[in-house]
């Protein structure tokens, strides 16, 4: 069997990566050969982080591309497996004249993106609606976007939590030092939502020694020791057993409520603690083996709580790893992507 995976990015990309290109070996061994074939370069990505404004001139022959990719795609693969959408800012044409079944995967709320101002919701407000309905299936990261895909009438939805290689985040001994290592992993576009712990670390800090450690953005708060490290995909992990808590703060607002815990989730995989925001999926992935914080005063309790106790960070740390292990795991996942994937397939022929 042959698929397409019309990503959006190569491995640059935190979505492309882990809802797809990850699963390439696993669905290989299982007879399934994926071919992918990104939307957008790396440098597109890093212009994005730079603020840089959208460029037709620039994601015009990406998109000529990916429409001669379409053309060919019929005779040679089995089904198609789409990163939210064909061609980003332009009608649901090609979903509908898709030349093979298609899998579509959401791990965010991407129909937010087109409903967010007048002008543009009038135009590609019911986009995203109209690719969920022409899928055979839809794979969901949350339940808030599974949700969606129902109200627009998805033939098939499924939520696929996203998940870990665990074999890419070995166990590792704390830091165990002086300060409290408070970590944090993104990317300039999302480091925003990190601003809003700053009050909560300054008021912990005054209890309990402690340090933030930024991976992917370079962030600087007003007493408050920071270090920050460029992201790669080689080190992230060595970087997130340097924490000694993991923390992903959000607010309660409507493309949040989409998001799939993947910070929370790689933290958990390496056994260390974590604090989140009550928003969305975190409240299933940690409740039980971390510590959900609504509030600046919640926030400064947990972490002054991780911070007087190793004892403690070890129990949540180990609970969260078993976690991942039973629910968020790539081992866990492969089987029902497979059947995802044959499934669409087999639509081809009925």
């Amino acid at each position: 069997m042959k698929v397409l995976a019309l990503t959006k990015y190569g491995r640059a990309g935190a979505s492309s990566r882990v809802r797809f290109l990850q699963f390439i070996p696993a669905l290989a061994a299982a007879g399934i050969e994926v071919t992918p074939a990104p939307l957008f370069d790396a440098a597109h990505l890093v212009r994005f982080y730079r603020g840089g404004q959208r460029s037709i001139a620039r994601a015009l022959p990406r998109y000529v591309a990916r429409l001669r990719t379409l053309v060919r795609a019929r005779s040679a693969y089995d089904c198609l497996w789409l990163e939210g959408e064909l061609f980003p800012y332009l009608p649901a044409w090609g979903e509908r004249r898709s030349p093979l079944p298609y899998v579509v995967d959401y791990d965010d709320a991407v129909f937010h993106k087109y409903d967010t101002t007048p002008l543009i919701g009038a135009l590609l407000g019911k986009k995203i609606a109209a690719v969920m309905r022409g899928a055979a299936v839809v794979s969901a990261g949350s339940p808030y976007v599974a949700d969606e895909a129902r109200r627009a009438g998805a033939r098939r939805v499924e939520l696929v939590p996203t998940v870990v290689d665990l074999a890419h985040y070995p166990l590792a001994l704390a830091p165990g030092g002086p300060e409290l290592r408070v970590g944090w992993i993104g990317t300039p576009h999302t480091a925003r939502y990190l601003s809003a712990l700053a009050p909560a670390l300054a008021r912990a800090a005054r209890v309990v020694p402690l340090r933030l450690v930024v991976v992917g953005a370079d962030v600087a708060m007003p007493g408050i020791a920071t270090e920050c490290h460029p992201w790669s995909e080689e080190r992230e992990a060595a970087l997130i057993a340097s924490f000694d808590v993991g923390v992903m703060p959000l607010p309660d607002e409507p493309w949040e409520r989409g998001k799939s815990g993947y910070k929370l989730i790689q933290c958990m995989a390496s056994a260390r603690p974590v604090i989140a925001s009550p928003v969305g999926v975190n409240v299933a992935i940690v409740d039980g083996v971390g510590r959900l914080a609504g509030d600046e005063e919640a926030w400064v309790a947990a972490l002054v709580e991780l911070g007087r106790s190793a004892g403690l960070r070890a129990e949540l740390g180990a609970a969260g790893r078993t976690r991942v292990e039973e629910r968020y795991s790539l081992e866990v996942a492969t089987p029902r992507l497979v059947e995802l994937l044959r499934g669409a397939s087999r639509s081809r022929s009925a």
